[in-house]
């Protein structure tokens, strides 16, 4: 009841603000979509379901009631160079609600079954690995200078390609260190190699250097693998409006300001949040997508090339395809509504803009399949948590955010790591016997 309560709540909340009935049926198919799929979630504790039918609800529901006015689209400080028309605005929507469709038929809980085995690795070995990982990702960011600096400090060169592999490598060791801090009965040492490991993610990534979607990818599976996994919804969901209204616009000062940033923290405003998310755009990209795909031809694979093929540096491929993010920002840019080209946009118009309402369909049903064989797939346990699955459920909000192509490099490296540490060390299995005291000393 918590899942649908919360978010019923909020439509009812918001509802009154729509700019007009159009606005309210332009909602309706896809809040319909958002229930019921989180009607099929039965576990009072978080799931990945959660935050992706939360994420779609805020970002194609929530949005366009709170972001669209007559024929223009944004935020109360928007700077709008266009007018749309009742089509775009449909047709934009229509995009979504078919590319979301297929999800209904994906099980996003995890599977409750009790497993007979579990990866417990040497935990010295994760530490080393953890500190290793940590030094060559600084060296692989141009040094300790750069990555101490504020982004707006940063110089604009590209990082060494296997910046996010590191990365990857840290965040991963780190989730272990979290989740053997828990069931460990030397407090005091497994303490001190958590708060090493923290200390060292912090400099890495922190609110200063990085993106807000990417410190939630980095920092969201520790702090889920601190709780073992067992976070309730009705927590979730506070979090999430806690997040919106109070943490992301915080974040969105600090990570682009750096510590000058600090000062303009009174101007963050939780009520005026709350009735206009800040910076929630991707229902106005999807329509911006509509409208620059009025003027011009399918791209006929060419975006989902850009997605596909992330990992081939511009160096190596100098006319490689930029994704759709980047054409509909650049135009967006030219026009003077944002400071940057570098925007988000929802992967189903990358389908769009490549293959038509052909490729909406197909890919709904094809990203679809690929998730729930992630989830699927991804069950391995390290110390009684499903670290895979962490990794997941925290890069989910900026995967359909997008643009994909930008935001994949380091959950895939995330996923690659976590796999190959649990295929890899495998001989470090719990036995059934151990793995069952071990679970009722956890209810204890």
């Amino acid at each position: 009841m918590i899942r649908l309560g919360t978010v019923l709540a909020l439509y009812l909340l918001n509802l009154p603000f729509a700019d007009s009935l159009f606005v309210v049926g332009l909602s309706l198919p896809l809040f319909a979509i958002v229930i019921v799929g989180l009607g099929r979630l039965r576990s009072r504790d978080f799931q990945i379901g959660d935050i992706f039918w939360f994420c779609l609800f805020i970002y194609f529901v929530i949005s366009p009631l709170q972001r669209i006015h007559g024929d223009r689209i944004g935020g109360a400080t928007a700077i709008t160079a266009y007018a749309y028309d009742p089509a775009e605005y449909a047709l934009a929507m229509l995009v979504v609600v078919v590319f979301a469709f297929p999800f209904l038929f994906v099980s996003m809980q995890s599977d409750e079954q009790p497993v007979g085995t579990d990866v417990r690795p040497a935990i010295p070995f994760i530490l080393f690995l953890n500190v290793v990982a940590f030094i060559l990702f600084a060296m692989s960011e141009g040094g300790f200078e750069r990555l101490l600096s504020s982004r707006l400090e940063q110089d604009g060169s590209q990082p060494f390609i296997a910046s996010m592999l590191f990365l990857a490598v840290q965040s991963a060791s780190a989730c272990l260190v979290a989740a053997y801090c828990r069931l460990s009965p030397r407090r005091l040492t497994a303490v001190s190699m958590l708060l090493l490991v923290l200390v060292l993610l912090a400099v890495a990534r922190n609110p200063f250097n990085a993106p807000r979607f990417v410190l939630l990818a980095v920092w969201g599976p520790v702090f889920l693998a601190l709780a073992g996994g067992k976070l309730s919804a009705a927590k979730f969901y506070l979090c999430g409006l806690v997040a919106l209204t109070i943490l992301f616009p915080i974040l969105n000062i600090t990570t682009r300001s750096g510590l000058e940033g600090l000062q303009d923290l009174s101007q963050v405003s939780v009520v005026g949040n709350f009735f206009d998310i800040p910076s929630v755009d991707v229902f106005d990209m999807a329509v911006h997508s509509v409208r620059y795909m009025s003027t011009h031809d399918l791209m006929w694979g060419e975006k989902l090339t850009a997605v596909v093929l992330f990992f081939v540096p511009r160096a190596v491929w100098p006319g490689k395809p930029i994704v759709g993010g980047l054409d509909i920002g650049n135009d967006l840019f030219a026009a003077g509504m944002y400071g940057t080209p570098n925007l988000s946009l929802f992967l189903g118009c990358d389908f769009y803009m490549d293959f038509g309402f052909v490729g909406v369909v197909l890919g709904g049903f094809a990203c679809a399949f690929l998730l729930g064989a992630m989830i699927r797939f991804n069950q391995d346990r390290f110390f009684g948590v499903r670290v895979l699955q962490f990794f997941i459920a925290a890069s989910l909000p900026i995967l359909l955010r997008g643009p994909v192509g930008a935001v994949l490099p380091l959950f895939l490296c995330q996923l690659f790591v976590a796999k190959l540490l649990s295929v890899s060390l495998r001989r470090f299995v719990q036995p059934p016997a151990q793995l069952a005291a071990v679970r009722a000393w956890r209810r204890w």
